[in-house]
């Protein structure tokens, strides 16, 4: 019953009303890298073994836990999507209990740090964090991705996951390629783990990652994956 009335237009109407100005400030990304390149970064395993100095020469869009990593300032990385809402509230309910959220502080602390680093997040997460670097976006209702709703300052339907969301932010921008890095899902033979984790390597015998997905933006954004040597 809550989520259908989340998803309804009456709701959705009045969630962009009460935050127009907030999304209207997305409107000065709009193609603003027309016909340009970038590196898009995930969070994946193979992060391990790549020299991030070689990643300087584009502009870098990164995700979720990517600013841990020891290596994260080589990168010329002027975008950044942390997606899920309510992530950044200070507590969670865990079994009938509530527990402090330690993510939530730890994220924050970095966002502020990275000021010249614009951070997107759901509109949801806007009473729990704010600054001059953080911009908000939502689906309204489209959680399908689609590039009719491809838009920062109004519906932007990328956001079932970080990986969508940053195709989508570089398609809004203009960019006319992205290289993707530590994108492990999209091997063959994909690589679960996450460059944080320790522990071997849980390998899936899968190749067709969100195949669909990928045919869709491949008409509006050539995109690449760099690989480990011996995968595909």
């Amino acid at each position: 019953m809550i989520k259908k009335i989340f998803n309804s237009p009456k709701f959705n109407k009045i969630l962009f009303d009460l935050n127009k100005s907030s999304f209207n400030k997305n409107s000065k990304f709009d193609n603003i890298h027309n016909g340009q390149s970038c590196y898009i970064f995930g969070n994946g395993e193979s992060l391990k073994s790549i020299d991030f100095s070689s990643f300087n020469d584009r502009i870098s869009i990164a995700c979720n836990s990517l600013f841990f990593h020891n290596d994260f300032k080589e990168l010329n990385c002027l975008y950044y999507q942390i997606p899920p809402a309510l992530f950044f509230l200070p507590y969670f309910k865990y079994y009938n209990r509530l527990k402090y959220n330690p993510l939530s502080y730890a994220y924050k602390k970095k966002i502020h740090e990275l000021t010249r680093t614009n951070f997107f997040t759901s509109i949801y997460n806007k009473p729990f964090v704010s600054g001059k670097n953080i911009f908000y976006e939502h689906h309204f209702g489209n959680h399908i991705p689609s590039i009719n709703h491809c838009n920062l300052s109004h519906s932007f339907s990328f956001m079932i996951s970080a990986t969508d969301a940053m195709i989508g932010m570089a398609i809004y921008m203009g960019f006319k390629e992205a290289i993707l890095v530590g994108v492990d899902y999209t091997f063959e033979n994909s690589v679960s783990q996450h460059f944080f984790e320790k522990g071997k390597s849980v390998y899936k015998n899968e190749s067709k990652y969100k195949k669909a997905f990928f045919n869709k933006v491949q008409q509006h954004i050539n995109l690449k994956t760099i690989t480990l040597d011996g995968i595909n």
